[in-house]
């Protein structure tokens, strides 16, 4: 066998070779692509019964305030809280109109964008959820009506009244410094970053990692 046969024979070699590596890394592209494809699902089907939840709440609330009509504390509990319910539901659905929008084809860089935009999305209709902490009180009107009967805002004294408002002042206060706090950028703050974790979920949060480690390789 001359040199040139030699050649002949390892070209053809690091042609099947590269041919191999080629189809095996197609195959790994192809997995992984399913597998993403079936966390992306997992989560359309959790915002779906989320957005499920808060409908049926929007519904029992708007039945009770029809029933109950009235200027009292538990119909005007029931007010705010269906508003922060029907912004829940509209998030519900925001955040599976943007999961629709995800295509693992697209290049790294691109659906990495679109799965931040989801946790984005995410991060603010906390926001605006995380608004009913300083109307506790209604969820504690409406539960009294709802279990005993009773009007209690009617039965406080003028002293507990004041009292129950100066805790909805610091409840508002916290929940403005934890909005201004919740940002990209603070997030190796342990709370923050836990925050970060828990709202996106445990699914997000692993499809997000993926992509900014893919994206550093």
């Amino acid at each position: 066998m001359n040199l040139e046969q030699m050649q002949s024979m390892w070209q053809a070699h690091s042609e099947k070779l590269d041919e191999c590596v080629s189809l095996n890394k197609a195959l790994l592209q192809k997995i992984q692509a399913d597998n993403h494809k079936g966390e992306l699902n997992k989560l359309i089907l959790t915002r779906a019964v989320e957005g499920f939840v808060f409908f049926c709440i929007v519904v029992s609330l708007g039945k009770y305030m029809a029933l109950s009509w009235g200027l009292t504390a538990p119909v005007v509990s029931a007010f705010l809280l269906s508003v922060f319910a029907i912004v829940g539901l509209a998030g519900s659905f925001g955040q599976i109109a943007l999961l629709r929008r995800v295509d693992f084809s697209k290049p790294i860089r691109e659906t990495l964008n679109d799965l931040i935009a989801v946790r984005t999305h995410g991060l603010n209709i906390f926001k605006l959820l995380i608004l009913s902490a300083p109307f506790y009180l209604a969820y504690v009107f409406l539960g009294y009506d709802l279990v005993f009967g009773l009007d209690l805002f009617s039965l406080m004294s003028v002293d507990t009244k004041i009292r129950f408002t100066v805790i909805a002042l610091i409840f508002g206060l916290l929940v403005a410094l934890l909005i201004n706090k919740l940002k990209p950028e603070n997030r190796s703050n342990k709370l923050i970053g836990w925050l970060y974790r828990e709202i996106s979920g445990r699914r997000l949060t692993h499809l997000l990692d993926q992509f900014e480690n893919m994206e550093k390789d």
